[in-house]
């Protein structure tokens, strides 16, 4: 009798305690080897959460969802993960060899992801042998690149999922090929041009030179890289297109020493910042300087910019919960095509203030802004208090902010 007794009590417990299991419920923790930063951040496509990493690189976060989906994983750079209720996943990662390192447990789905972008970061489809391989070599290594993702992906059962990834395939091989394709009516000394070329911009990273290099470095830099780039295309002498390509390199090179001027150039943070004037949807023009005593949160963005629509959502939130506060949200596109801005205005009911710049313009010049998103932060006198200020996505700008208002 006390055993039936024992059973039905151990059974209850059992009963009770499922019940009380939240279905929705989804826990990430893990570890960062050499962590950038205390923050990690989940972005998704509606929300974002972030959670504290501690002073040994270790994480914990409880989400929310009552639905699979994709969500970013932002620490320094970014990867995609894919969560579904009930998933309790570790993650581990080392940030000085992210995507090579990005280890997950109890999260096959996350594992393919990961397993995919270096598969395809291994093959270099845009790399030579976009240049030099045959038609029929390069169509033949697609097909069996698709063939073994997609092999892998039958063993998944959410079908979300699946549909999805074989929609991404399907799309990457179709714009490897068109890439391709491009190039049939080149000769084999135009695509070794190309390659060479290629390889020259990933070896000279001039992005990263700006911060890196002095003037006198990074001039000397420039002359190197311009004279090896003249030497890959002395081989196409004799072809009609070979002063106009001589006239493009000349153009490159001036484009980057303007860059650099600009760059040393643009204010630091403390200094006062540079006032810019641009119409809003009712072609009224409005000026930086007009909102001096508030705080002025500045988002540089376009239409077709992925990050910088990425991180709506969240500057939306961050409007709402400064609303009626003295700060100012103003958001600068660099859209050429002003019916495309209008149209996303007007359609997603953009909240703040909205400015078009009409492509690269005075602003990008003066901050040096040479890709965006950019966010700047101007405090109330018109000082920046940082000329690359945190994400929306990021704790930090609310910090920033409220030791501020």
């Amino acid at each position: 009798m006390k055993n039936i007794l024992f059973y039905l009590f151990s059974l209850s417990i059992l009963f009770i305690s499922s019940c009380n299991q939240d279905p929705n419920k989804i826990t990430i923790e893990g570890h960062i080897t050499n962590p950038v930063s205390g923050e990690l951040i989940f972005n998704l496509p509606d929300t974002s959460y972030e959670t504290r990493v501690d002073a040994n690189g270790n994480f914990k976060i409880t989400l929310n969802q009552d639905s699979a989906q994709y969500v970013t994983l932002i620490h320094g750079e970014r990867t995609r993960m894919f969560i579904k209720p009930g998933d309790n996943i570790e993650v581990y990662f080392d940030t000085k060899e992210f995507d090579e390192t990005m280890t997950y447990k109890n999260s096959p789905e996350s594992s393919y992801l990961a397993y995919k972008l270096i598969s395809a970061e291994e093959k270099d489809f845009y790399g030579e042998s976009l240049y030099i391989a045959e038609l029929a070599s390069y169509k033949l290594d697609l097909e069996n690149y698709k063939t073994n993702l997609m092999q892998r992906l039958d063993r998944f059962e959410n079908s979300y999922f699946k549909r999805t990834e074989e929609k991404s395939i399907n799309a990457s091989i179709e714009r490897y090929l068109k890439r391709k394709e491009s190039f049939s009516d080149r000769t084999k000394e135009e695509l070794l041009y190309l390659w060479e070329t290629s390889k020259l911009s990933k070896e000279y990273n001039f992005y990263a030179l700006l911060s890196t290099l002095n003037r006198v470095e990074f001039d000397e830099n420039l002359i190197e890289y311009e004279k090896r780039m003249n030497i890959a295309l002395e081989p196409l002498k004799k072809l009609n297109d070979y002063e106009k390509e001589r006239a493009k390199i000349t153009k490159i090179v001036a484009s980057w020493r303007e860059r650099k001027d600009d760059y040393d150039n643009m204010p630091n943070d403390g200094d006062m910042s540079i006032d810019f004037s641009y119409p809003n949807i009712s072609s009224e023009m409005i000026s930086l300087s007009s909102f001096r005593g508030r705080l002025v949160y500045v988002d540089v963005w376009a239409t077709w910019c992925g990050p910088c629509i990425a991180e709506i959502p969240s500057l939306e939130r961050l409007q709402k919960d400064y609303e009626n506060m003295d700060i100012v949200f103003l958001s600068v596109s660099v859209d050429t095509d002003k019916e495309a801005w209008e149209k996303m205005l007007t359609e997603d009911q953009l909240g703040g203030v909205q400015l078009w710049a009409d492509g690269w313009s005075q602003i990008t010049k003066s901050y040096a802004i040479f890709g965006i998103p950019r966010f700047m932060l101007v405090d109330k006198s018109g000082e920046l208090i940082a000329v690359d200020a945190p994400r929306p996505s990021s704790n930090e700008i609310r910090t920033m902010i409220d030791e501020r208002i």
